[in-house]
């Protein structure tokens, strides 16, 4: 979705959104990892055998399930590692297009806003020196 109005957002912001999105999917990927690493041992835990003798037995009821989300956590892991890809791939030929104009930054604090008028000021005044050695 983001990919796809990635013009309407300025590149900086998306490449921020992208690395965070994919910081993110890192962590839940370790987390998963972990939990997935113990379906074997939970497949030792389970009683192989029902107690009434009727049915399913536990082990064989949720192995089966368990592995199957394991795959298809892997595989949706892929797949959002790939449109992030894409998503990071946009932001940057967005941040190397020509035709880019960045989006200025607003000072949030009075200090910020001193230091900007600052640096207004020098520029005007290098810019009227040097405009008063030409004449």
């Amino acid at each position: 979705m983001l990919n796809a109005s990635s013009k309407n957002f300025d590149s900086a912001n998306l490449l921020e959104v992208a690395t965070q999105l994919l910081g993110n999917l890192g962590a839940a990927r370790l987390e998963f990892a972990g939990a997935s690493n113990k379906i074997e041992t939970l497949a030792r835990a389970l009683p192989s055998r029902t107690r009434n003798g009727v049915g399913m037995s536990p082990a064989a009821k949720w192995v089966p399930e368990l592995r199957a989300a394991s795959k298809q956590f892997a595989a949706a892991v892929r797949e959002a590692e790939q449109a992030i890809g894409q998503l990071r791939g946009t932001a940057l030929d967005g941040l190397n297009s020509p035709t880019r104009t960045a989006t200025p930054d607003l000072p949030t604090n009075l200090f910020d806003i001193i230091l900007n008028f600052s640096d207004l000021l020098t520029a005007l005044i290098e810019r009227y020196k040097s405009d008063h050695k030409r004449r």
